[in-house]
């Protein structure tokens, strides 16, 4: 061989690969701290949707809520951690046909319950549904006589003493988590205004 070819010393070689390696390391850890970042997010966006999806759903169906004055089916009854109330739902499998039905919300190992009953003049049970996992923490407030109260009972009153009644507004408060535990929990909360009926 002769010198005046254009050849790589052993030298040039092996700092070439050298810098190639540091080079392509970087690029690995920008690439796992970028996939990570875009996994934590993902997980973040899916506890918000989790959580907005069961916000609006019972938010919908307290803001069509009521009460009968003198009617013991027709309640809304509460306290922090459990509501259960007369509300105006669609029927199942039909389109514009609406009925009464008695809702209950609650917590139970992490998931958020959401129990119907169609016949408000017996217990036969109804049926039972999750509506949300991995919620740690369901919290209810009650508005009325202006201020924010642990405990609702629409049947306080009686015939003579007409003060059943329903909160001005429910305050729903859920803290829920990813499913791997690798974001903080997220805390939602909304206020439902119910329409005041006098």
């Amino acid at each position: 061989m002769s010198e005046k070819e254009g050849a790589f010393t052993l030298v040039e070689i092996i700092v070439s690969c050298a810098i190639l390696v540091i080079l392509m390391g970087a690029l690995y850890r920008v690439f796992l701290g970028s996939s990570s970042a875009w996994q934590k997010g993902e997980a973040r966006t899916r506890m918000y949707q989790n959580a907005r999806i069961v916000l609006d759903l019972m938010s919908r169906e307290i803001k069509a809520s009521f009460i009968s004055r003198g009617d013991p089916h027709l309640i809304f009854k509460g306290n922090q951690s459990f509501l259960t109330f007369v509300s105006v739902s669609n029927t199942p499998n039909t389109t514009g046909e609406y009925d009464l039905r008695q809702i209950e919300y609650g917590l139970s190992q992490e998931r958020l319950r959401r129990r119907i009953e169609t016949r408000l003049d017996s217990f036969s049970g109804g049926a039972t549904a999750m509506i949300g996992e991995r919620v740690l923490n369901l919290t209810f407030s009650y508005w009325g006589q202006d201020q924010w109260q642990e405990f609702w009972d629409s049947t306080r009153g009686t015939p003579e003493n007409t003060d059943d009644s329903l909160p001005e507004a429910v305050k729903i408060t859920i803290s829920t988590q990813d499913e791997e535990a690798r974001e903080p929990p997220l805390i939602l909360s909304t206020v439902v205004y119910l329409p005041v009926r006098r």
